[in-house]
């Protein structure tokens, strides 16, 4: 970017990683859909609009995935309006391979919808009949969970309790499914009290296969080490289920199941959207603080679970981020602790006032120490928060949270 002069402007409600190279224009949580479509309406943008007209089709408009659907479709829409180049950008390795696989309640393998039947028939010449029905997504999953209608609940690599941003319905779910079954490198300790049954999976360094970039660049990886103890590769271990179930998946080998992968999922023509999506709306805290949150790079994540010397020496404790106008009005001091509360629960935290966070936004960590922030949500990554320092009322809570309210 130095280099080639080209100019980086970066949307979000909080300064990120590209402080150095690029310009940012802070926005509350959510707001960025809205932003995106009316660039030429609001003073603090129209630099951007000036520059993406300039640039025309050398300009690339980069889509994160925490902008979510209405924000993607909103940045696909600037692209096409200033006929600058797109790309969505997925935040984990594997992300944009999962997606090109099917790994999405409305979409088949090759990006094919579930509810085209023209595309639908392209997957069931190869695996025979399948549903005209888009399945659930995460959140659907746990409902159904919580509502005792699935029997059976198989988590694959994931952990419900730390990954997704709705503790209390993650522990409802566990609690009412009758099975749960996981299949995993290894057994988180707080979910080994739900899990009947446990099956290793290996690692990816003992494991054959591919790695998708955002770009959609797939790469060979190949096992380093043999399986240890009794871990199998995950194919392996769903062509050992459907067999015991009676069923059969159609290959017993890598290279049969890479033989009938290989055409479903070849590159093919994208079809065009079948509609317009509406302007997104722009979002109003009310009489709160909009509160965010992500994983920062060196967190509770379960790929730091044995890297003590990297956590000592990177990790943060939790924390909440203001701006120095809101602390002003809450009476919040930097270095001073806060006690933020949602609908769906409550935490104490230090407080950090910065300029370089939204005013009218308040953002904690994901998974820091001290508190797994899905404990202050409800299906989404932010929420409205009333935020006072902490003594402020008797019934504050305990450090790091935890508790529902």
């Amino acid at each position: 970017v130095r280099k080639g002069g080209a100019r980086v402007f970066v949307l979000h409600p909080r300064r990120t990683r590209l402080w150095d190279v690029g310009e940012h224009v802070l926005c509350l949580p959510g707001e960025e859909a809205w932003l995106l479509d009316h660039l030429d309406d609001e003073g603090r943008t129209a630099e951007v609009a000036a520059a993406l007209r300039q640039a025309g089709p050398e300009a690339v408009v980069l889509a994160g995935a925490r902008l979510g659907a209405a924000g993607a479709e909103a940045a696909l829409r600037l692209a096409r309006r200033t006929g600058a180049r797109f790309a969505y950008v997925q935040r984990r390795a594997g992300d944009r391979g999962a997606l090109r696989a099917g790994v999405h309640p409305r979409l088949l393998p090759g990006g094919r919808r579930v509810a085209e039947p023209a595309e639908r028939a392209e997957v069931e010449a190869v695996w025979g009949p399948l549903p005209p029905e888009p399945g659930r997504d995460w959140r659907g999953i746990l409902e159904a969970a919580a509502r005792r209608e699935i029997d059976v609940l198989f988590l694959v690599g994931v952990d419900p309790l730390r990954d997704h941003p709705d503790a209390a319905l993650a522990r409802r779910a566990l609690e009412n499914v009758r099975v749960k079954v996981v299949v995993d490198p290894r057994l988180d300790p707080a979910l080994e009290p739900f899990a009947d049954c446990v099956l290793p999976a290996v690692p990816f360094v003992e494991k054959d296969g591919h790695f998708t970039d955002w770009e959609g660049r797939a790469q060979r990886v190949r096992p380093v080490r043999e399986p240890l103890g009794l871990a199998r590769p995950d194919w392996e271990i769903f062509a050992g289920l459907a067999a015991a179930c009676g069923g059969d998946l159609g290959f017993d080998t890598l290279e049969e199941l890479r033989e009938e992968a290989g055409p479903l999922l070849a590159p093919r023509e994208a079809p065009e959207p079948p509609f317009e999506a509406p302007a997104a709306a722009r979002p109003e805290p009310g009489d709160g603080l909009l509160l965010f949150t992500y994983p920062l790079l060196v967190d509770e994540g379960r790929l730091v679970d044995d890297a003590p010397e990297l956590k000592a020496a990177l990790a943060e404790d939790a924390f909440v981020e203001v701006h120095p106008a809101d602390a002003a009005r809450l009476g919040l001091e930097d270095g001073g602790r806060a006690l933020v509360r949602t609908d769906a629960g409550r935490a104490e935290v230090p407080v950090r006032v910065t300029p370089h966070v939204a005013e009218g936004a308040a953002f904690v960590p994901f998974n820091s120490r001290g508190l797994r922030a899905n404990v202050l949500l409800s299906g989404a990554f932010r929420a409205v928060a009333a935020i006072e320092p902490a003594g402020a009322r008797e019934a504050a809570a305990p450090v790091g949270g935890g508790g529902q309210g």
